[in-house]
């Protein structure tokens, strides 16, 4: 019975993360500090006043509340990498996504309580950067429909026959001047007809 009892006590400190807890007596539980209480305590006095308010606020270095933001800048950078990237290798498809993102999250960060100005600038941030992208997408396909019009409209041909003009282009079939020329080496052409 006592077994059972210290199993579920022990799966609901899991569960629960329940501190200072003890599988013992009772009385024992209440006086036994967690480890992690203890490194706490130790770190909090040797902070100045000014930090400690940042070690102790909800959304503070304690938290997931600054780790999980300060992460994602991480992606702000990524993306401003991409600005020394030509247009044409950047996906229309990843900086929307970025974009998105961040508008979203922007406005859900002033929501959330605690107010989070760490997730909030990293967001609008993100978007800034994926909205930039976008842009510099948006031109490019613009000056390759521009480039497309500006292009003229005739087909290339080769030198049509007769043509004396050379420019190195050649298209079509050669151009024979002397019947003889062009069957092997010279004189050895068929004869002519003089």
């Amino acid at each position: 019975m006592a077994t059972s009892r210290q199993v579920s006590l022990v799966v609901r400190r899991f569960l629960w993360g329940q501190r200072n807890y003890s599988t013992g007596d009772i009385k024992t539980a209440t006086t036994k500090v967690s480890r992690f209480a203890e490194i706490d305590a130790r770190i909090e006095k040797a902070l100045p006043p000014k930090i400690k308010a940042l070690w102790n606020h909800p959304a503070g270095l304690k938290t997931i509340h600054f780790w999980a933001p300060s992460w994602k800048w991480c992606l702000v950078f990524a993306g401003m990498a991409d600005y020394t990237r030509p247009a044409e290798k950047l996906s229309w498809r990843q900086s929307a996504a970025l974009a998105a993102t961040g508008i979203i999250w922007s406005r859900y960060s002033m929501v959330v309580v605690p107010k989070n100005w760490n997730l909030f600038s990293v967001n609008v941030f993100l978007a800034l950067t994926g909205v930039m992208q976008l842009s510099r997408i948006y031109l490019y396909n613009k000056s390759l429909e521009k480039s497309k019009e500006d292009e003229s409209p005739e087909p290339i041909m080769g030198p049509r026959i007769g043509d004396d003009k050379d420019d190195g282009v050649n298209f079509g079939p050669p151009v024979v001047t002397d019947p003889g020329e062009g069957f092997g080496p010279p004189g050895t052409g068929p004869p002519s007809t003089k």
